[in-house]
């Protein structure tokens, strides 16, 4: 972005500030009636005009005002104090909410803020699915001692928990926390140059968060009344597959949790990493919402909408923006074109591009085609002479000696920066970068050129990707910002079997091509014994203890949740743990403490089958410079 397109995105986004500020009926979509507004508070999102912020970014964060939306007689929004909106129910003799949002301080703020509309106690809480931004915040609405009474229903998908364990104990959970850091801008600090909003709300900062298991479980779909309110809860599969949504016949009220992400078109891919999502099978579950006759429909992000028409019209658009989307991809990929070339044909028309919910802020049409292609026919593109490439930090020193050398590379780099060509500047500089990551001349152009790209994008996901790439570039990134969404709930929640499990991800297989040793453990306070068997570069999950194992070791459960919540002093007495940060150090120490015993195998035997393990490293994941 140049001074000059600076200045005029300034202009656009002064007038843009002005029309909303002299717009009051411009609040939320659809009619008026129905619906109060509460404001309480600052806005956390960066609502101010500036050159280094695209203006429909702007406008989306002063949306983003914190407060409470009344629906109805009975329904409370809460709206702008996290990255997802929690609703409170208010029934006969208690209240119901949906959603806690992602941390438990601002749990505890929203419910500072439902209490000025009911002091009845909690009698029941709903996951929607599995994300933590849809439960993190729980504790503050319940304990777990509530929910093990049956004092407080705890409603969420039969699948909820195993899909839980599955993001958290399974294999990719280090490279996504990594890159949840680089699309949700938490590294960064909310100013012009930095993070604007989260796309869906204010921000994804976490630094609290929590777990309560669920005690009522839903299949396809349940009838269930908690404090005299009717609710229908049919399972969605969608944007998550566990998505449950929320429908109060007597109210005329649709919840509508994630199956429409508020006002943004829909991550039907998240460049954070996640497992395909199918646009069929989500624009399909918005059909089943269009049964319901709302006149009111609340979201999990977002603001709610009111009047029958508008919310029959906003569920139309969404799931045809989907539709569309989805079959124009099909329909190119069948003429032969691949995803550069379906992200130029592949649009969504004016009346979808502009409707007020499907902005680019959060999902974006060019990474859904890209997805699409891959998860529908996979990675390759049909020229067999990428079926085998030139590695490309090989094929970077070629390009770069074919150019000129690096002198040469870099002198083109800074013409195109100069020149306000960034894409060009960013890329030529990756070749330099990739074969010689000190080559701080070339990082800081690329930095630069990061930058400019970011500054002119409305989609938050890929304005915070640029910008944080950029400071990993130049050098000025802050790791100590980073997420630590591992809530010592979640690590008790999940099942003994899982944990031992999710150690066959960091088997250093190289290393064990000639070994087979087998390690079990009892836990007596359970009553359950697993055993964990290298042979000859995996590492295999038993479920129950291995009569013939090398290794035995014997400790209560309660034990292993303190060493793998890093709770308590290391004391080695003489024997070396394999490194300060990991289980298996956790575990020597428990040994020499007299908290664990080996019943079989000695402490060098103990030592060398965790040897054969990555530790869990808390240094930070390269993402951009590799």
């Amino acid at each position: 972005m140049n001074t000059k397109t600076g200045v005029v995105i300034l202009m656009i986004s002064m007038c843009s500030m002005l029309a909303l500020a002299q717009s009051p009926e411009g609040t939320w979509h659809g009619e008026r009636a129905g619906v109060k507004f509460y404001p309480s508070g600052e806005n956390m999102a960066y609502d101010k005009p500036s050159p280094t912020v695209h203006p429909k970014l702007t406008e989306h964060s002063q949306k983003m005002v914190p407060g409470v939306y009344q629906v109805a007689e009975r329904v409370y929004l809460a709206y702008g104090y996290a990255l997802t909106s929690p609703a409170m129910i208010v029934g006969d003799d208690g209240v119901i909410i949906i959603d806690p949002p992602e941390d438990v301080n601002k749990g505890r703020r929203t419910l500072e803020e439902f209490r000025k509309f009911s002091d009845k106690p909690v009698k029941a809480v709903i996951y929607s699915h599995w994300h933590i931004d849809h439960f993190g915040g729980v504790a503050a609405f319940a304990s777990h001692e509530d929910a093990a009474s049956g004092k407080v229903k705890i409603i969420a998908h039969k699948t909820f928990m195993a899909n839980v364990i599955k993001s958290s104990a399974g294999g990719d959970g280090p490279i996504i926390s990594a890159r949840v850091d680089y699309s949700l801008g938490t590294l960064l600090d909310v100013d012009a140059t930095g993070r604007i909003n989260g796309g869906l709300g204010p921000d994804f900062v976490i630094e609290n968060p929590s777990l309560i298991m669920p005690n009522v479980l839903d299949d396809d779909e349940i009838d269930n009344t908690v404090a005299g309110v009717k609710m229908h809860i049919p399972w969605i599969p969608s944007e998550a597959p566990d998505e449950i949504a929320v429908w109060f016949p007597e109210l005329e009220v649709l919840h509508s949790v994630e199956i429409l992400q508020g006002e943004s078109f829909p991550n039907l891919h998240t460049i954070r990493g996640t497992r395909y999502r199918d646009p069929e099978l989500w624009f399909k579950g918005i059909d089943r919402l269009r049964e319901f006759p709302a006149r009111y429909m609340v979201p999990s992000h977002g603001r709610p909408v009111s009047g029958k028409e508008a919310v029959a019209e906003t569920l139309t658009a969404y799931r045809d923006a989907i539709q569309f989307v989805y079959d124009q991809t099909l329909r190119h990929m069948n003429l032969g074109m691949v995803p550069d070339e379906l992200v130029d044909v592949v649009k969504l028309p004016p009346h979808l591009a502009d409707h007020p919910w499907l902005g680019d802020f959060y999902g974006g049409v060019s990474h859904t085609v890209r997805q699409i292609y891959v998860g529908e026919i996979g990675w390759f593109l049909g020229d067999p002479t990428f079926l085998d490439p030139i590695r490309p930090i090989e094929a970077s020193k070629r390009y770069v000696e074919l150019m000129g050398g690096r002198a040469a590379v870099l002198e083109v780099a800074r013409e195109a920066s100069k020149d306000g060509d960034h894409q060009w500047a960013a890329e030529l500089t990756t070749h330099l970068v990739r074969i010689d990551h000190e080559n701080w001349d070339a990082r800081k152009i690329k930095a630069e050129a990061l930058r400019q790209l970011g500054y002119g994008r409305t989609n938050n996901n890929w304005r915070n990707w640029y910008l944080t790439s950029a400071q990993e570039l130049d050098g000025t990134i802050d790791f100590s910002k980073r997420l630590n969404i591992v809530a010592p709930d979640l690590w008790r929640a999940c099942p003994t079997a899982e944990l031992l499990n999710g150690m066959r991800f960091r088997l250093k297989a190289e290393e064990t091509l000639d070994v087979h040793m087998t390690f079990g453990i009892r836990l007596p306070d359970v009553n359950e014994g697993f055993g964990l068997e290298i042979r000859r570069g995996i590492a295999q999950f038993h479920d129950s203890l291995p009569e013939k194992a090398d290794i035995v070791l014997e400790m209560n459960r309660s034990v292993l949740e303190g060493i793998l919540l890093g709770q308590g002093e290391m004391d080695n007495q003489g024997i070396d743990p394999p490194h300060p940060d990991t289980p298996q150090a956790g575990l020597i120490a428990a040994i020499t403490s007299g908290d664990a015993r080996l019943l079989r195998g000695t402490a060098e035997d103990f030592k060398r089958f965790f040897s054969y393990f990555d530790p869990l490293s808390r240094e930070p994941i390269a993402i951009t410079v590799r």
